[in-house]
């Protein structure tokens, strides 16, 4: 079996020289069952370019190292192949290995290639754009916006720049008027959020699971039914302390399709924590089984 590997060595939070340890740890593990010539550890930029380079190569498994950006990318290119991959946590939350039941080890994790046991996954899609996690419209991709000024052009730490992210965010409380259809139903809405997640999510905050299930072929709808901010509060308050399904003010449906249509043309929505700018409406369909990859 020829193996590649792509390492995004700017992914997560870690001290520059606990960064540096970290990646040759894993180049060592790495580097007696990755092809030669196909073991790159490359800016975040670069990612893409490398993932494409090997699959021209005809490697026939893919080792992602990074955040769920840089997992998302690898995704984007097997996913609907027969080629599975291998995800390495190296980001700041690592979501989609928590969900998946992938070791947060990136060593541990690298040891699955010895029992090579796979299997297949859903991932969502909005226009055209794949996603493992979910896609988010309204407050988070703003906050996403705000934080990226904060660590690029001023170069504050992840964690500052996200503190300073949502006092602005909420100071200048996005609000956004939106048709949401599916087959089962039509509703308008005025709404600082939507979230479409790739499966149910039971649990946002004080779980080590948000996912049960990464299989089931649904996408999960969430929307907040009140513009208002104490009632943000009020949702957020419930959120830390009780389950989705308790909190007041949240509308949540599981679907195979639905389509959002806000009145602009352009609109941005956050990709797995990655803003791009869209054309509406906005299709989201769910691709049920078309990721394989490695698990325990």
């Amino acid at each position: 079996m020829k193996i590649g590997a792509v390492i995004n060595n700017s992914s997560g939070t870690l001290p520059p020289e606990e960064t540096k340890n970290r990646l040759e740890i894993i180049k060592q593990n790495l580097k007696n069952r990755v092809a030669e010539g196909c073991l790159s550890v490359v800016e975040g930029s670069d990612v893409e370019k490398e993932v494409e380079r090997l699959l021209t190569l005809g490697i026939d498994l893919l080792v992602i190292g990074g955040g769920d950006g840089t997992v998302r990318t690898g995704a984007r290119y097997v996913a609907d192949t027969d080629i599975p991959m291998l995800v390495l946590a190296l980001g700041t939350k690592n979501n989609f290995v928590r969900d998946a039941g992938i070791p947060k080890d990136p060593e541990s994790a690298i040891h699955l290639l010895d029992q090579m046991q796979t299997r297949k996954i859903d991932v969502g899609e909005v226009n055209g754009h794949i996603f493992i996690n979910n896609a988010t419209l309204g407050l988070y991709p703003n906050l996403v916006r705000e934080r990226e000024e904060k660590t690029d052009k001023h170069g504050w730490s992840k964690w500052r720049a996200k503190i300073v992210a949502v006092m602005v965010v909420m100071r200048r409380l996005p609000l956004m008027r939106m048709t949401v259809e599916s087959k089962e139903f039509r509703i308008k809405l005025f709404t600082p959020f939507l979230f479409v997640g790739n499966n149910e999510y039971e649990n946002i905050t004080n779980s080590d699971v948000n996912r049960p299930s990464l299989d089931k072929g649904k996408l999960w709808l969430c929307m907040a039914k009140s513009p208002r901010f104490l009632e943000l509060f009020k949702m957020a308050w419930q959120l830390s302390i009780k389950s989705i399904k308790e909190t007041e003010n949240l509308d949540t449906r599981l679907l195979t399709n639905v389509q959002v249509n806000p009145r602009k043309r352009n609109v941005t929505v956050a990709v797995d924590g990655e803003n791009i700018t869209l054309k509406t409406p906005l299709n989201f369909r769910i691709r049920r089984k078309s990721l394989r990859i490695v698990v325990p």
